[in-house]
């Protein structure tokens, strides 16, 4: 399945490393991840998108919460 790590409220003031988070999901075990705008708009922001299975994700949000230094970090299904 696709996710992606939206850019939520906690990256309003915190900025949103493209290189950092997807290091972080390409070390716990994401696959094809890149960076991609938002919903495909050009209006969005970039961000990070990957494969993975649903078991894997409690993983992939640990890694990604370590690598940025907070909790309140969102991965979605990639819906778009």
């Amino acid at each position: 399945m696709q996710y992606y790590v939206d850019n939520s409220f906690y990256f309003d003031t915190h900025p949103y490393s493209v290189p950092v988070i997807s290091k972080a999901v390409k070390a716990a075990g994401g696959r094809n991840v890149r960076s991609t705008l938002k919903r495909g708009w050009s209006n969005r922001p970039s961000v990070v998108t990957f494969e993975a299975m649903p078991t894997a994700l409690k993983k992939i949000e640990s890694a990604v919460q370590g690598a940025v230094g907070t909790q309140w970090i969102i991965i979605r299904q990639k819906d778009w």
